[in-house]
């Protein structure tokens, strides 16, 4: 079929969307088992035993559906919050919970208001729906410019988007800033809290906006959860929003927990409950993302703060050039507005990354220094 063909048949939002900026979808042509995986923010200390063998449990009973009602999982995540099931509605990962948010609110006229660089899953659910995102730049320490983005809010602004700690710059914003953010947002402005990184964070300001959800009643406010980074699930494919009862009730018409399979299912709720295996998992990242801010530090990179599992830095060289080469070392990592970022891993790995990161950054150092 021709491609003409093809594009008659789309309907106006999709035609005339632009391509995604997302990274991770133009990976297509790499063979990743071949290569140490420090690029996707993957969680390399693997997920919980508990939720192992809670999903080999329901495997050979697949050819069943699960339950439709996420009874198990649900009740997780209402124990872990001290919410009611009625707050909570779940899907394949909080990028298909971005899609399903943008299905049920976003259509031609509206405003989606972010900061960049940022998680760009927004960006393509606004644009998907026809929506137009309005970006702030964030502020020169990478972090979100919460003032900024309140000063673009008027009246055709149906979302703002806070990825916090940030998605790729590691940065975030303290409970204060945030909570004075979500008082002055307006009424008509559905705000959205992504926090996919939320639990490798060690600061104790650095909080979930779920009380602030509970307590502001009369505001819109929406919390993407995923189940992918500190608990190791990101294969399994499992996130979860929280939300007043009156918002979930209508992404639920959007049909994101059907999608999820029985052996997620299961698997979620057993890793929510097992918060040795959290605990665990939260200090073997901070150790390893110690040791590689200390390491590129030393190397005279500029390394910016992280909350995360993964670190954000300007090598000071072709960021580019830095991805090309560690590729070709074996190493996975990532290249993105204008600096590398690279996950946390095993120590391991850790060493081996700063073994090669050190040669690459010399011997592109003194390629540049040849060609001046």
């Amino acid at each position: 079929m021709e491609e003409k063909m093809v594009k008659s048949l789309l309907c106006t939002n999709l035609r005339e969307k632009p391509e995604t900026k997302r990274t991770s979808r133009k990976l297509g042509n790499i063979d990743f088992s071949k290569l140490i995986h420090m690029g996707l923010n993957e969680n390399e200390f693997g997920m919980s035993a508990k939720a192992v063998e809670a999903m080999n449990s329901v495997a050979a009973a697949g050819n069943y559906y699960g339950d439709w009602t996420q009874k198990d999982f649900k009740g997780a995540i209402a124990e872990r919050f001290g919410v009611d099931t009625s707050f909570i509605v779940t899907g394949c990962g909080s990028s298909a919970l971005t899609d399903a948010l943008g299905t049920a609110f976003l259509e031609k006229g509206d405003e989606v208001v972010l900061c960049m660089p940022t998680f760009p899953a927004i960006i393509d659910t606004a644009q998907t729906n026809g929506a137009t995102p309005v970006i702030v730049p964030t502020t020169e320490e990478l972090k979100l410019d919460m003032d900024g983005m309140l000063a673009k809010i008027n009246e055709h602004t149906k979302m703002v988007y806070i990825c916090n700690p940030n998605n790729p710059t590691g940065t975030y914003i303290g409970y204060k800033k945030l909570r004075e953010f979500a008082e002055k947002c307006p009424d008509h402005v559905i705000q959205v809290y992504d926090e996919a990184y939320i639990e490798f964070s060690k600061s104790a300001d650095c909080l979930e906006m779920v009380e602030t959800m509970k307590e502001l009643k009369d505001k819109p406010i929406v919390i993407l959860k995923t189940m992918s980074k500190c608990f190791g699930m990101a294969g399994v494919r499992a996130g979860y929003i929280l939300a007043q009862p009156e918002i979930v009730a209508e992404l639920a018409k959007c049909g994101t927990q059907f999608a999820l399979n029985k052996m997620a299912q299961v698997g979620a709720a057993a890793a929510i409950r097992d918060t040795e295996h959290l605990a665990k998992v939260k200090e073997l990242n901070a150790a390893s993302r110690e040791y590689l801010e200390t390491e590129l530090a030393k190397l005279g990179c500029k390394v910016y703060p992280s909350e995360t599992n993964f670190i954000f830095f300007d090598p000071h060289v072709d960021p580019s050039e830095v991805f090309m080469k560690m590729m070709e070392r074996g190493i996975f990592m990532s290249a993105q507005a204008g600096a590398n970022r690279v996950s946390t891993s095993t120590m391991e790995n850790c060493k081996l990354f700063i073994k090669n990161i050190t040669e690459i950054i010399a011997e592109l150092k003194k390629s540049e220094s040849v060609s001046a």
